[in-house]
């Protein structure tokens, strides 16, 4: 495929419109059975030129009835499609511009939004995502929420379904008696109806886009805090209210860092985030986010994941101002709202943690996607008109992820003054508008006093990155240091997208302890000269590897353990570490260069660096020595390499001391059981974790009984009991099967929702440990009736999560429920690579057993 031309989507023109929708207002009511909503829309509307028709995007609706708003029905045609245009209204006459037009629209729901089989984790759908307890997950919450972006809000309300019309909305709802809503704007009345029912009002007062439009039904307890006259509402599950007060503990934190940055205040009165499972990440509502349930964990929990959740709940946070406060007029731009809100969730990661942080977390893992979907062919530029439909080209990987490794380029290339100068020029020019990267770009260029349209060009809307092959030369006489940097990057020809062919800018060249600005002209080959007194002992190109590039740069093996100890770069300190690893893997290497590099390895175990930094150095060291040694397990440590190892797991906690037992464990040494046992008591899950693990490997007399006493620790979520069974897993006691087959028979345990994970679901951990001793055949029974239920009662949620855990059993007789599988979803081709992948792992698995 890679010598075929691909031939480019369609160019999509932004839409227009002929109406300018003022208002709307939803009166709803939900059918759980069938997962169904029921109720009214009222649109009030101007006409933008006479007109007696108009159109609305509908999709998947029943339409009852139209009317005006004194009750006379109108005439329509519906063809029941999700196009857009498919709902045609005649209007009683011809209306002229600027007359008023209220219609009611009377309709139902038929769209069921599914989970997708390929994310058991969660997925986004469209329409609406009804969820319930079921025979197979009796303590699931019932909820219902709401998916607009891009254009999925058609398919639970008919409406004009495109960014570039702002309009305010009230949301009425009527639920349970048991159960909350939560939309846009704010709540003006909760009324209690003679039924067992009540009805919530939201309001929203500023006018904003169609696809911000959203709502959450379900059981919640609301963990009020403040910011500066702003109330900040956090609704959680009645049962995880502790947990949700110490998971959004830096939300007001986040507010302020972001308001005194951009100079711009929250720009609403209130902020709610609405906790939900299914959710994969979260949804951006104007007012408020719905963020994945899998955020809240308790405070023992939450602390060691602050990097990681703080950063979503940061995102979405964000994207108040980037994407409702700033609206984009049509989403060829839909980087202005991903690219900025990810990469200020990144900024505050950088205030709050350390710019180390950021740069080894978050901008490599930006590259590694970037990198990974380049590999893969999947080409395109930041903004472009040709993509397939506007819910793939929001959900692709090139708005968010190099739309913010572009914002950062850019900032770098300003200077922080120009940067936040820029910045708050957009955001005081283009509030509560629609925004373009015209006016981005113009506000770049204000700011600075230079045209910037190379840089957008180059970046934004053409494709690619350079390939630096780079050399360097010192001359003693002249005191000259030469450095020469070629781009050696070919266009793509099979790809049809504008490329660049070579790319300029600024970049920084550290030299020592000197930081060198130069400028890259758009050329092969740049040659930069340096005076200096003596040849430099360390030369880094694109200091803190702010281009996105790959780079060819040969160094001596002296010169990388030299970088490796000193550059105060932290990804550049990566970058040799990684060549050092090559260098240790080369059969050229002498014995006494292996041992250097281990001493190396082994001193940055001990320094100050960075914890992150040190866990890859972990990482690496325990690649070298299983090299040297020709095995992977058990691994033959020395005397010095234990020692360090040892010295972590006394003075470090959390993540470095979960890899350094992690480390330990790979000898499988029965010595250390005693120290495993100790470390089931750490404050840190995942330093339990990694010790249940670890004990396990040794096949001490010890370990049954630890492991078991474990399971009854007090933990988020049953992590305890997950450990255990990790650490019975490695264990191979057949008294483990008892342990392991009560999780997976106890349907009440709570759990994390996350079967593809295998390291965060309770049954898949049961599953696996089952499978480890040979037992799958006595576990099947169990699991076979549960996918028989989940059939009968048409829940692919329970069909396919019971899939999973009976492909993981790998108990021949389960070829039975993919063949039912295969049969029911014939006709589904998306089901069906879920099948078969499925299958496929099952008779993997099967082939490995003994």
């Amino acid at each position: 495929h890679l010598d075929t031309i691909i031939k480019l989507p369609s160019a999509k023109s932004p839409r227009s419109h002929n109406i300018d929708i003022k208002h709307i207002t939803l009166n709803l009511k939900f059918d759980w059975q069938n997962k169904q909503t029921y109720g009214t829309v009222t649109i009030k509307f101007t006409p933008l030129s006479p007109l007696n028709l108009i159109s609305l995007d509908a999709a998947s609706l029943t339409i009852n009835s139209i009317s005006l708003a004194n009750g006379s029905l109108l005439k329509f045609n519906y063809d029941g499609s999700g196009k857009d245009e498919a709902l045609k209204i005649n209007l009683n006459r011809i209306y002229e511009t600027k007359e008023e037009i209220t219609i009611v629209i009377d309709y139902h729901t038929n769209w069921i939004n599914q989970l997708d089989p390929n994310f058991l984790n969660g997925s986004n759908g469209k329409g609406l995502r009804f969820s319930e307890p079921s025979s197979n997950d009796p303590v699931k919450p019932k909820e219902i929420w709401s998916i607009g972006e891009a254009e999925s809000n058609r398919y639970w309300f008919p409406c004009y379904d495109y960014p570039n019309d702002l309009r305010t909305t009230e949301f009425i709802a009527t639920v349970d008696k048991k159960l909350s809503v939560i939309s846009n704007g704010n709540l003006i009345q909760i009324k209690d109806n003679t039924d067992g029912t009540r009805t919530f009002y939201w309001k929203t007062e500023i006018p904003y886009a169609n696809h911000l439009t959203s709502f959450v039904v379900g059981e919640f307890v609301n963990t009020k805090q403040n910011y500066n006259g702003i109330e900040l509402d956090s609704y959680g599950h009645p049962n995880e209210t502790n947990a949700v007060v110490a998971s959004v503990e830096r939300l007001p934190d986040m507010i302020k860092f972001f308001s005194e940055k951009i100079d711009a205040k929250y720009p609403y009165p209130s902020y709610s985030q609405v906790f939900v499972q299914d959710l994969p990440n979260y949804l951006t509502n104007n007012m408020f986010s719905t963020i994945t349930e899998n955020m809240i964990d308790d405070d023992r929990t939450h602390a060691d994941y602050f990097y990681l959740w703080d950063l979503t709940e940061a995102e979405a946070l964000a994207s108040q101002w980037f994407g409702s406060y700033l609206t984009i007029k049509d989403w060829s731009d839909i980087w202005l709202n991903k690219g900025f809100s990810t990469y200020f969730s990144c900024l505050y990661n950088e205030y709050k943690n350390g710019r180390d942080e950021f740069l080894i977390y978050q901008l490599s893992y930006f590259k590694s996607i970037y990198f990974n979907d380049w590999s893969d062919g999947t080409r395109r530029p930041i903004i472009t008109k040709h993509f397939e439909n506007a819910q793939l080209n929001s959900e692709d990987n090139y708005p968010p992820f190099r739309g913010a490794m572009v914002l950062h380029m850019l900032r770098k290339h300003l200077g922080e003054e120009l940067w936040w100068r820029a910045i708050k020029l957009y955001i005081h020019q283009h509030a509560n508008t629609l925004v373009s990267t015209q006016n981005f770009q113009k506000a770049v260029e204000e700011a600075c006093g230079e045209p910037m349209d190379w840089f957008f060009e180059q970046w934004l809307y053409k494709i690619g990155h350079p390939i630096f092959k780079i050399s360097k030369k010192y001359d003693g006489i002249k005191k000259e240091l030469i450095i020469s940097i070629k781009q050696t990057q070919k266009k793509d020809s099979t790809n049809l997208f504008p490329q660049v062919n070579f790319f300029k800018g600024k970049i920084d060249i550290e030299i020592d302890n000197q930081i060198k600005e130069v400028w890259l002209d758009a050329k092969d080959e740049n040659v930069f000269s340096f005076n200096n007194e003596q040849e430099p002992k360390l030369v880094n190109v694109d200091y803190e590897s702010t281009w996105i590039k790959e780079v060819e740069f040969e160094k001596e093996l002296d010169e990388l353990l030299y970088q490796f100890k000193n550059d105060k770069d932290i990804l550049a300190k990566q970058w040799a570490l990684n060549e050092l690893i090559l260098v240790s893997k080369s059969e050229k290497t002498k014995q006494a260069d292996i041992e250097k590099i281990t001493n190396a390895l082994r001193d940055e175990l001990l320094s100050n660096s960075h914890w992150r930094f040190k866990i890859a150095v972990l990482s690496q060291l325990r690649l070298l020595i299983a090299n040297t040694n020709g095995t992977s397990v058990p691994l033959k440590l020395d005397r010095a390499t234990t020692e360090t190892i040892l010295t972590l797991i006394k003075t470090e906690k959390s993540w470095l001391k979960t890899s350094a037992i992690f480390f330990l464990g790979t000898t499988l040494d029965s010595t250390y059981a005693d120290l495993y046992i100790s470390h089931l008591n750490d404050k840190s899950d995942r330093v339990i974790n990694a010790s249940a693990i670890a004990l396990g490997k040794t096949k001490s007399a010890k370990a049954f009984d630890a492991l078991a006493k474990l399971k009854d620790k007090p933990s988020w979520k049953n992590q305890s009991l997950m450990s255990t069974l990790a650490g019975l897993k490695e264990l191979n006691d057949p008294r483990g099967f008892d342990i392991a087959y009560e999780a997976l028979l106890n349907l009440n345990l709570l759990r994390w929702r996350l079967p593809t994970f295998s390291v965060w679901d309770l049954r898949v951990f049961a599953a696996q440990t089952i499978a480890s001793l040979g037992r799958g055949e006595d576990a099947y029974p169990l699991l076979f009736d549960r996918f028989t239920r989940a059939i009968n009662e048409n829940n692919t949620t329970d069909i396919f999560n019971n899939a999973l855990l009976i492909a993981t059993l790998a108990a021949p007789k389960g070829q039975e429920a993919f063949d039912v599988l295969k049969k029911k979803y014939k006709d589904d081709e998306n089901a069906l690579l879920s099948v078969n992948q499925m299958e496929e792992k099952f008779k993997e698995t099967i082939k490995k057993q003994p």
